[in-house]
């Protein structure tokens, strides 16, 4: 596991998540990152877009944090997220994200017919699955007949922006190259707003204090993740692996990640990882 170093604020841009949460709490830019994204939507209007909401999905379950997090006029629900860091987890990840966005998304009294629809959208600055594609949809089908489909009202989206391919819409790849730091029109609506957001976000002396302050916490969480790498090889295997894992935990580290710390620095095979993780 690498903590991503957030870079100097004058430099920051939309690949860094406060700056993304920050631009993307405007409603405006909000619907239409979303429109270009999902244009057979024909999305009219959407909540005031909430960054960083907390969804606890059971008292002793890993709390998920959306990055944006909104609904339409339909009811439909979606989650965006900015991804900077290849955790090697990402498939869980989404897993995780789209229950606490579907269990969002049930009313109280409602039929199981009448849940709204849930779209989990991550914008990774790495090819999320290595295939070497633009961008990845995904939905559940059926193994034995591959083509056919299951519609439960779950869409997973997933966008590369490091990709140099152009198979997406002309107006999301405006979007992608505005975020990759490409060339684009600079005359594009969105563009024009992306702009004028982010350097409003910039000036803003408490957002900038915070941005700081994170920044300090996130060095902070890997000094301490160092020491305790470095403490447990000091103290032998069993008791560093067990260091670890309490280390990690103490972190707020889901367990998918504590699982790829492990096999790392211990060289465990997958089912290793995970007895040492489900011991008490």
């Amino acid at each position: 596991m690498t903590y991503h170093a957030r870079p100097k604020w004058e430099n920051a841009d939309l690949t860094d998540n406060y700056i993304f949460n920050r631009v993307m709490t405007d409603p405006d830019i909000c619907l239409e990152v979303l429109r270009r994204i999902l244009p057979h939507l024909h999305i009219k209007e959407i909540e005031f877009p909430n960054a960083q909401q907390e969804i606890i999905i059971a008292p002793d379950a890993h709390a998920v944090r959306f990055d944006i997090y909104t609904t339409d006029e339909n009811g439909n629900h979606y989650d965006v997220e900015m991804q900077v860091v290849d955790e090697h987890n990402i498939a869980k990840r989404i897993r995780y994200y789209q229950t606490a966005s579907t269990i969002e998304s049930y009313e109280k009294g409602n039929t199981y017919n009448h849940v709204d629809d849930s779209y989990v959208i991550f914008f990774c600055n790495f090819d999320p699955f290595g295939l070497g594609l633009q961008y990845y949809t995904l939905h559940k089908h059926i193994d034995n007949v591959p083509e056919e489909i299951v519609y439960d009202g779950q869409t997973d989206i997933l966008f590369n922006i490091t990709s140099p391919k152009h198979n997406v819409n002309p107006k999301m790849q405006t979007l992608l190259d505005v975020i990759a730091k490409r060339k684009v029109d600079a005359h594009d609506e969105l563009v024009v707003k992306l702009k004028k957001r982010i350097a409003y976000v910039k000036h803003n002396r408490k957002w900038r204090a915070e941005y700081m302050r994170l920044s300090i916490y996130e060095m902070d969480q890997q000094r301490r993740l160092e020491e305790a790498i470095k403490e447990g090889r000091e103290e032998g295997r069993e008791k560093g692996i067990k260091r670890l894992i309490s280390s990690l935990r103490d972190l707020d580290i889901d367990q998918d990640t504590i699982k790829q710390e492990l096999k790392k620095q211990y060289d465990l095979t997958d089912k290793q990882a995970t007895e040492y993780l489900e011991r008490k």
